[in-house]
């Protein structure tokens, strides 16, 4: 969790997830951009910390999140991508191999899941629009109306990954995968990017200054 210097996570706090997140998404496609100062605006006074998720992986994301109402963000895919991660290597440069639009959505384990785009989940999404087309229509299901083969090929696919199977791996991976271009150490990534940040903010106070 990158958070604001001046503000603290006490407990409770609420993570406000929108819909560029990864593996686990929403039924409904409510994106950061409106759900972040939505939830910020209606806890405004209530002393709850809010973070943003969906769509925050670097400085400048980490600015936009502040200036939408938030205490912090929440990176789950940008440190998935780390040296530290314990998540497979496969997983880990999955992320960093995604590129321009290269995550998708289909079936996952609870619902709708953001998987990084390879022909595997490309196969996966068909077979969710063919098996259980209510993840694209914004209507929950359950293990009761959906075939089980299709949770099967999911977690054969994440099975894949931690045997080094890439032909046959499913990897989720946020919106912003496209974004990750390293696997850097986790000191070096939180440096860079508060340092981001904080450049950014600073220039905005010099560029929006009233004489």
């Amino acid at each position: 969790m990158i958070r604001s210097q001046k503000r603290k996570f006490l407990s409770p706090h609420l993570v406000a997830s929108g819909h560029e997140g990864g593996f686990h998404t929403s039924w409904e496609p409510v994106h950061s951009m409106i759900l972040l100062p939505a939830v910020a605006e209606a806890l405004d006074g209530s002393n709850i910390p809010v973070a943003g998720a969906g769509g925050f992986c670097d400085g400048k994301t980490l600015a936009a999140a502040l200036a939408l109402g938030a205490a912090g963000a929440q990176m789950a895919t940008r440190f998935l991508a780390t040296k530290e991660s314990d998540f497979a290597q496969l997983w880990k440069e999955g992320i960093v191999k995604a590129g321009d639009r290269g995550t998708l959505i289909a079936r996952g384990f609870v619902g709708p899941a953001r998987w990084i785009k390879t022909p595997v989940s490309i196969e996966h999404q068909k077979n969710t629009l063919n098996m259980a087309p209510r993840v694209f229509l914004g209507t929950p299901d359950d293990y009761s109306t959906i075939p089980p083969e299709l949770i099967e090929n999911e977690a054969n696919g994440l099975n894949a990954v931690y045997h080094g199977k890439e032909d046959k791996a499913l990897m989720a991976g946020g919106e912003c995968a496209q974004r990750v271009e390293d696997l850097p150490a986790v000191k070096d990534l939180v440096d860079r990017i508060m340092e981001e940040a904080s450049d950014i903010v600073e220039s905005f106070k010099k560029q929006f200054l009233v004489p």
